[in-house]
């Protein structure tokens, strides 16, 4: 369902999630969360041990070159 900006659209939504959480049998939920949760990457090598780690920030890009970059070095350190 595209929501764009029609209110019957949100209306619908609202009234199709609760009529899940009811056919459910949801009482509670979550409404308090990270809000911020940031992941990042971890690599591994051939035998699953990790070898390299990057943690993501949401305010800057990941550090996609550096990424390539130690997953060349494992695959020429592995030959």
């Amino acid at each position: 369902m595209s929501l764009g900006f029609n209110p019957m659209n949100m209306i619908k939504l609202i009234m199709n999630s609760k009529k899940m959480m009811k056919d459910f049998n949801v009482s509670s939920w979550n409404t308090k969360g990270e809000g911020l949760l940031q992941g990042g990457w971890i690599l591994f090598d051939t035998d699953g041990i990790p070898r390299a780690a990057f943690q993501e920030d949401a305010k800057k890009r990941i550090p996609i070159d550096k990424i390539i970059e130690e997953a060349k070095m494992m695959s020429v350190s592995k030959k």
